[in-house]
């Protein structure tokens, strides 16, 4: 069965779970999501269909979330989802707001799985030390190929959300009050180089050069992709991730992100 796997990435934890279980199905397609987003509408053209997303508040990030609701469809026959976060399934509702936005298109979430590594949003809390972001990879690598085994298989293995009411109320309030504000929290040091890295990097195109020094406009995800990838580490998000370790998964680099 030909399958489809459409993915969203800022700091390459969902790039990597998706190349990852890529190179365990036969004729797979990876499509990055921000590419398509100009698109008014998307056709799923294989009979096996996955998203493989991060967690932002707790749930659907909205460049994801948009982009199924432009999805059609009418071929597929098996659909999974794959999250990746900071987190365990525990604090998530992202399966959940899938599921509901599958059903208005009159399908289903066949399997759902989450991919507990490394959390990217620092302003919240640094990045552990190295030992245990490798500790924690390792697991993450050993959570995946039981996925993609499990996919590969057209199983059914769907991870439940217990408590997703409160972290859709969360993810629902952030999306609805505060995103469209968040642009304003970012800042850049005078140890900027102008080399334009974090224009190229913003997966839907939020940042402009203005006399050699980013600006950031009013459409951001707040996916901190940005920030990551700044080689000299010269972009801030509020008063909290100045001083703090930046992250993006070791084997994905800011050029995967960029080209895909």
């Amino acid at each position: 069965m030909k399958t489809t796997f459409f993915y969203f990435s800022a700091t390459g934890n969902s790039l990597h779970a998706a190349t990852s279980i890529a190179e365990k199905l036969d004729e797979c397609t990876l499509v990055s999501i921000p590419g398509l987003r100009q698109n008014e509408t998307i056709v799923a053209a294989t009979e096996r269909i996955g998203f493989v997303f991060p967690t932002h508040y707790f749930g659907l990030p909205p460049i994801v979330s948009e982009f199924i609701g432009k999805l059609k469809m009418d071929k597929v026959k098996y659909t999974f989802a794959v999250v990746t976060s900071g987190s365990n399934r525990y604090f998530s509702s992202a399966l959940h707001q899938v599921e509901v936005l599958l059903a208005k298109k009159r399908s289903k979430l066949d399997a759902g799985f989450h991919i507990d590594m490394i959390s990217s949003y620092i302003p919240l809390s640094d990045i552990p030390p190295i030992e245990k972001v490798n500790s924690k990879l390792a697991q993450a690598d050993m959570a995946i190929e039981r996925a993609a085994n499990a996919i590969s298989a057209l199983s059914s293995n769907h991870e439940a959300e217990h408590f997703w009411a409160p972290f859709q109320a969360i993810n629902k309030y952030w999306k609805n009050n505060q995103l469209s504000q968040v642009h304003h929290k970012f800042s850049c040091t005078n140890a900027c180089i102008s080399c334009g890295s974090c224009e190229k990097i913003c997966p839907v195109n939020n940042i402009r050069l203005q006399d050699g020094k980013p600006q950031w406009l009013d459409n951001c995800q707040e996916c901190l992709a940005c920030l990551h990838f700044c080689p000299v580490k010269s972009i801030e998000f509020g008063r909290r991730t100045s001083g703090r370790k930046r992250y993006h998964h070791p084997k994905v680099s800011a050029a995967d992100i960029i080209i895909n």
